[in-house]
């Protein structure tokens, strides 16, 4: 399950070391280019909540088929595209079965491991590293496969790995039903999984970090060259560093469960944290060093936020139906936050008196996230006490 994780997220990560190549090969617009790379995010975006759906009539077991499956073919299919409108295409396939092997990943993990709670836990932590740790390896392995064989080199590999995925994925097919068995699930019992607040909730808090975290590695590489003096290859580094430091941070929410570190206090932090670091980052007052280091901890200190929201489904969401549908609210909303924030900082960048006008939307989201946390407090109570009241 986490390297299927590992293998989707790789999919978002693949195309900006290949953008070069394609806009050379197609001759792409930069709109066009910024419609291939983000294809993957908007179909998320926009089907994250009907995946859930859709995962919670058919099955854990059979979407995490059907996503693997979509991922290799969309990969087969953007090799051996001609133009750009079938590498666009690819793309969208591609993002259909991300967000399927999204969803499914930790409804599985749950029923998987619903007798061991202690090690769910750990395991929904380390699935919650899946982005950083998935655009990491595609990052890091990008610029020796282009070296070797182009784009379609890289795309052909990520098939191949897709492949050899569902293929393990299909053996122990008889395992993963018989731990994700479904029933018949009614309109009704639908409606009642998307009243579900909590989910709703830590999905709100994460799309307020994904804003603010892709607006730092987005363009904190060419703020990078161009506002503080790096070059591209120390520009490259430091984004490529923070990403680093995000995977770190992911683990970390592990150690905060352990010593009995509330959710809402970890989600209320991280915003406090990428909102107070973030809005450093793009403040022309301070130096080149401290914006840098503040990007680090930034991204490093949030990154307990994405593990501790999916920790803390199975505390939401009681049933199997529920799981997949709480992926599903989860992944969309982190999905418009990745999609939305890094155009919304550009449009106030660019019309609004420059990064010191944009450095204003980080904290904004952050702030928007720390009241959903507060919220997510109280719900979390009232379940508590629910809870104690029926032993």
């Amino acid at each position: 399950m986490l390297v299927a994780g590992w293998l989707a997220s790789a999919q978002v990560g693949k195309v900006a070391p290949a953008l070069p190549a394609l806009i050379n090969e197609f001759g792409l617009t930069m709109v066009q280019a910024g419609w291939i790379a983000s294809a993957i995010t908007s179909v998320a975006a926009i089907c994250g909540v009907l995946s859930g759906l859709a995962v919670s009539v058919v099955g854990a077991a059979v979407g995490m088929l059907v996503g693997l499956g979509m991922l290799s073919l969309g990969s087969l299919m953007g090799m051996n595209a001609d133009t750009a409108d079938l590498l666009l295409a690819s793309r969208l396939l591609e993002g259909l079965g991300f967000v399927i092997v999204v969803v499914t990943g930790p409804s599985l993990l749950t029923t998987i491991l619903a007798d061991n709670p202690i090690r769910r836990q750990r395991f929904l932590v380390i699935w919650g590293a899946y982005m950083p740790v998935g655009v990491a390896l595609m990052i890091g392995a990008a610029p020796l496969v282009l070296s070797l064989g182009g784009w379609r080199a890289l795309w052909f590999l990520n098939a191949f790995l897709a492949c050899v995925v569902f293929l393990v994925a299909f053996c122990w097919r008889k395992k993963l039903v018989s731990a994700n068995a479904r029933g018949a699930i009614s309109v009704t019992a639908l409606a009642g999984n998307l009243r579900l607040p909590g989910p709703w909730l830590m999905g709100l808090c994460f799309g307020c970090y994904t804003a603010a975290w892709f607006m730092l590695v987005t363009w904190l590489p060419s703020f990078a060259v161009s506002e503080m003096g790096f070059s591209l290859y120390a520009a490259a580094w430091l984004t490529a560093i923070a990403v680093v430091f995000n995977i770190a941070g992911n683990l970390s929410a592990q150690f905060f469960s352990r010593i009995g570190v509330p959710r809402w206090m970890v989600l209320a932090g991280v915003q406090l944290v990428i909102g107070g670091f973030g809005w450093l980052v793009f403040s022309s007052g301070f130096s080149a060093w401290v914006r840098s280091t503040a990007a680090m901890l930034a991204c490093g200190m949030a990154g307990a936020l994405p593990a501790t929201v999916f920790a803390g489904i199975p505390f939401h969401a009681r049933k199997p139906d529920q799981v997949a549908v709480s992926n599903g609210i989860i992944m969309q909303c982190a999905s418009l936050g990745s999609f939305a924030g890094p155009p919304a900082i550009a449009i106030v960048v660019t019309n609004l008196g420059g990064w010191d006008a944009g450095r204003w939307l980080i904290p904004l989201f952050a702030a928007i996230g720390f009241c959903a946390a507060l919220i997510l407090r109280g719900v979390e109570q009232r379940i508590a006490w629910r809870d104690d009241l029926q032993l």
